[in-house]
């Protein structure tokens, strides 16, 4: 059984009205046509909703459970509207976000400062990883947005939020630390210290070496770039880094050295999956974002 919305609309106006003449001149139909969605209605509760044995309109009794229910209903389906500009007005929900360590330090603290001070009833939720598992999460809708390093799987949406170049970080003690600069292929004979390979700068680090004239030789990875740079610094090797984060570097024992050949570029990006719905809390995420790193 399926109650339309309309016969209920059309039976509180007959009770309201106080009879089927009024009713039918308020809903601006004929009465034949009113009586016979009374009837029908009827029909389908199989039960009667008006005691007709006398002239003026009374409701039986389970017309009055009706009538009390059909009110309810009504003004639950009235209020949507309202509801749902009130969702627009004060966002609520929650933010999974995806972050891997080395871009959560540099970027996601200022975003969700200003995110949260204007979103109080927003929950931000983050996930910690790598940006090839992070793409995962997002692919798989377990996740609403990733900060990741580009470029990202076309199928996702990726927009580029930062752009940097790298550098190449090695002990205040090596050979190299007196240099202005230094070039990829004056490093195929180092050791590398490098992000695990859940990490896009592991294989975005690897293929600049190749396209050097040389693959490196990895003797470590960490998914935490405070031990990455601690091992350089005890001269257990060299790694590169985003120039942003070499410029956080506190650690007299560690310099940062340009990098002049090949070009190294370091994009950015937040992605989210394709055609996925967006709720208004994700919506204005993403546009504090851009308000922050794209204005």
């Amino acid at each position: 059984m399926q109650l339309q919305l309309r016969s209920l609309e059309v039976f509180i106006t007959v009770v309201e009205k106080k009879g089927f003449t009024k009713a039918a001149e308020a809903l601006y139909v004929g009465q034949p046509a009113l009586s016979k969605t009374i009837q029908k209605l009827e029909q389908e509760l199989k039960v009667t909703l008006f005691d007709r044995s006398s002239k003026k309109i009374q409701l039986t009794d389970e017309g009055k459970v009706l009538y009390e229910k059909s009110k309810e209903i009504l003004a639950k389906v009235t209020s949507i509207p309202e509801s749902l500009h009130e969702l627009s007005e004060v966002i609520i929900g929650e933010v999974r976000v995806g972050i891997p360590q080395i871009i959560g330090t540099v970027f996601f603290p200022q975003v969700a400062y200003h995110f949260l001070k204007k979103y109080p009833k927003v929950t931000l939720t983050t996930e910690e990883d790598g940006s090839v598992i992070i793409e995962s999460l997002v692919n798989r809708g377990e996740l609403d947005i990733g900060f990741v390093v580009l470029p990202a799987s076309n199928t996702l949406d990726a927009e580029v939020i930062y752009q940097d170049t790298f550098v190449v970080c090695v002990s205040s003690k090596h050979p190299l630390a007196g240099a202005e600069e230094v070039s990829l292929s004056q490093l195929k004979e180092e050791k590398f210290i490098l992000f695990d390979k859940s990490f896009a700068l592991y294989n975005l680090i690897r293929n600049h070496c190749i396209e050097s004239g040389f693959s490196p030789e990895v003797t470590f990875q960490s998914k935490q770039w405070d031990l990455v740079l601690q091992l350089v610094s005890a001269q257990l090797g060299i790694t590169v880094i985003p120039k942003i984060l070499a410029n956080k570097l506190n650690d007299i024992d560690i310099v940062a050295l340009p990098i002049t050949q090949p070009k190294t570029v370091w994009n950015i990006g937040i992605i989210t999956k394709k055609n996925a719905y967006k709720s208004y809390a994700l919506k204005e995420f993403i546009n504090v974002v851009r308000e922050i790193y794209t204005s």
